[in-house]
């Protein structure tokens, strides 16, 4: 099953009692389909029911579709139809639904929506009362694949060298505007950053349009398993989400971007006592492995792995099946030796003298991020024509000025202790951004 690459995200039952759980679990007849939600979780305190054709907020929004779930949540493609009128048919928007027992405590999602909400008239909120508790519902902009998606699908590509850079400036302001809100993000990589659709293309297509491009929902019928009536709780039938390749046309796509999934959020001056971070180990910085601790600090050195990979096209540090020692060993092959009491700490230091070097018997070698950088266009996808909007052709070189700069930057951004790095408003003005050639 693919990840969805749609707003959604971090799992969250335990905050309701399991009794609860294994009652609604042993209910159901286990769906058909693939890309659906656990049907136990529609019960007091989880997901609020949702079928196609429903209407909320006084007929405000109309869903339409599904786009994807999650443990907090299952997201909607929905219509304002307080639109209709201004426009043809009314504007497409994405409606989240939380769960009930996230709706009613501070949960990230919500407290920087509500942030954003004084900001950004786009992000709105609304409470929704159910069979299974208040809901609280965001809505916001419908936007297309994330920066991750566009790389690797179908084959690994490099983004068009101008772009790469306007994308990775967005993403810097971005980051910039949510440190300055107070909050550090907590999960900043290239999958929670998406490309925003054409306004004039799929965000005002009718409702036969929508169904003739991404298909008439697939749906099973919610049973029980002794055959009595499912009762108020659960939805009369489950939906499959969208297939998120469908979203990868490039025509759609403008040349900016959105963060989403704040999930791992808090707020810089009251960070939770039990906070522990949760990211993609690639993007996570030493700290958040050695000491459990994910500052502004920490999301400059997630911002520095997104750059690399928006302008190399592929990861700074991964593994297919990644973890914490993988990620360390290949941080240490990249940027050196970690400095101590860390590099004590480190699982594999025997694989490594005592000036970080890999030692002469290991299969590990040294790649700086500037032989990284240098290697790009050896090995490059063919492109077909329509690819070449967004994408570099194929065996284009970096500039050598423009690598000096961008070891600069990231140089600074991903130094090892958290206080000797860079600023968020350093990162923005450096001139890297605004190189051309």
């Amino acid at each position: 099953m693919n990840r969805p690459h749609f707003p959604v995200l971090f799992g969250t039952s335990g905050l309701a009692p399991r009794f609860i759980h294994t009652v609604f679990g042993d209910r159901y007849v286990p769906c058909q389909l693939d890309r659906v939600e656990d049907v136990a979780e529609y019960r007091p305190g989880g997901f609020h029911p949702v079928n196609i054709g429903d209407e909320f907020a006084d007929g405000h929004y109309k869903i339409l579709h599904k786009l994807g779930f999650g443990g907090s949540s299952t997201v909607w493609l929905a219509r304002d139809q307080r639109c209709i009128g201004m426009r043809r048919y009314g504007k497409l928007v994405v409606v989240k639904a939380l769960r009930a027992d996230i709706s009613s405590v501070n949960y990230p999602d919500l407290v920087v929506a509500r942030l954003l909400q004084q900001s950004q008239p786009s992000n709105s909120l609304r409470i929704i009362d159910g069979p299974n508790g208040s809901h609280e519902f965001l809505v916001s902009a419908l936007a297309g694949p994330s920066v991750r998606a566009m790389l690797d699908f179908p084959e690994r590509r490099r983004l068009r060298a101008d772009l790469a850079r306007k994308i990775a400036a967005q993403a810097a302001c971005v980051l910039g505007h949510i440190h300055c809100a107070g909050f550090v993000h907590g999960d900043f990589t290239t999958s929670n950053l998406l490309f925003q659709l054409l306004s004039d293309h799929a965000t005002e297509w009718s409702d036969h349009e929508v169904y003739e491009y991404f298909g008439v929902p697939v749906t099973d019928t919610v049973r029980t398993c002794n055959g009595e009536p499912v009762g108020p709780h659960a939805p009369s039938q489950l939906i499959e989400a969208i297939d998120h390749s469908m979203f990868m046309e490039t025509h759609l796509l403008q040349e900016d971007i959105m963060a989403i999934d704040f999930g791992q959020a808090y707020a810089i001056l009251d960070p939770p006592k039990d906070y522990r971070p949760n990211a993609m180990l690639s993007y996570m910085s030493p700290e958040a492995f050695f000491e459990l601790r994910a500052g502004p600090e920490a999301d400059v050195w997630a911002l520095g792995c997104a750059i690399f990979e928006i302008r190399a096209g592929f990861p700074l540090f991964d593994y297919f099946f990644p973890s914490s020692t993988e990620i360390l060993t290949h941080i240490v092959t990249t940027l050196g030796r970690l400095p101590n009491p860390w590099w004590d700490a480190f699982k594999n230091q025997a694989q490594f003298d005592e000036d970080g070097l890999p030692k002469k018997n290991t299969n590990l070698v040294v790649s700086s991020i500037r032989d990284q950088l240098c290697s790009l266009g050896t090995s490059d996808e063919i492109l077909t024509s329509n690819e070449r909007m967004l994408f570099e052709v194929s065996e284009m070189r970096m500039d050598g000025k423009e690598v000096d700069l961008l070891v600069d930057l990231l140089g600074k951004m991903m130094r090892y202790r958290p206080e000797d790095r860079i600023e968020i408003r350093e990162v923005v003005n450096h001139a890297w951004f605004k190189f051309s050639w």
